[in-house]
C-alpha cells in the first residue's frame, strides 16, 4: 500500500472519531448539504462506505481469479439493480443511524479501517493489483473496473465527498 494511501485511510479513522466525538447533537438532525439525509444518517453512511470498502477486499480477491467475463457480467446484474440499490443505500443510513448510532457506527469505523490498513500492509503488489468490474454508476469515484489498490483510494475519496455535504458547523 502507498505511503499516501496509508495516510489517507489513517485521516479517514481519526477525522471520524474527531466529528462523532465533538458533534452537537442539534447538529446531527439538521440537514446535509445536497442529500436527503440528516447529519446523523450521512455519518452513518460515511462508515458503511469504509465498510463496502472492507467487504470488497476478499469479494475482489475471489472475482479475480475468475474469467474477468464473469465480474464484468456480475457488475452488469448491478447496474440493473441501481433503483432499488439506490433505495437500500438511503434507508440503510437512515435505519442504521437510528437504530446502531453513532457510537456504534465510530467504533465500525476504527475496527474496518484499522483491518483496512493491516491488510494493505500485507498486500503484494499482485494482492493489490486483484480487481474486477464494478457497477460504475453506482458512485462517482467508481471505475468500470477496479483493483483493490484503487479500492483502497476510493474509501477515502468516499469519505472526502460526504464529508463536504455535512453541515455540522451549522444548525
Amino acid at each position: 500500500m502507498s505511503q499516501p494511501t496509508r495516510a489517507a485511510l489513517e485521516w479517514v479513522r481519526d477525522d471520524y472519531e474527531d466529528l462523532v466525538r465533538d458533534a452537537d447533537p442539534r447538529h446531527l438532525e439538521a440537514p446535509s448539504h445536497g442529500t436527503r439525509w440528516t447529519n446523523r444518517e450521512l455519518l452513518f453512511h460515511m462508515w458503511f462506505g469504509q465498510r463496502i470498502a472492507r467487504v470488497m477486499v476478499p469479494v475482489m480477491g475471489g472475482f479475480s481469479r475468475l474469467p474477468a467475463a464473469v465480474s464484468h457480467r456480475y457488475a452488469t446484474a448491478l447496474t440493473w439493480a441501481t433503483a432499488p440499490y439506490e433505495w437500500v443505500n438511503y434507508a440503510g443510513s437512515v435505519a442504521g443511524a437510528r437504530f446502531a448510532g453513532l457510537e456504534r457506527a465510530r467504533r465500525w469505523m476504527a475496527r474496518d479501517t484499522d483491518w483496512l490498513l493491516r491488510w494493505g500492509e500485507g498486500a503484494s503488489d499482485a494482492d493489490l493489483g486483484r480487481g474486477m468490474s464494478v457497477p460504475a454508476g453506482w458512485d462517482p469515484y467508481f471505475q468500470p473496473w477496479m483493483s483493490r489498490a484503487e479500492l483502497l483510494t476510493w474509501a477515502p475519496e468516499h469519505y472526502r465527498h460526504h464529508r463536504r455535504q455535512l453541515t455540522l458547523d451549522r444548525p
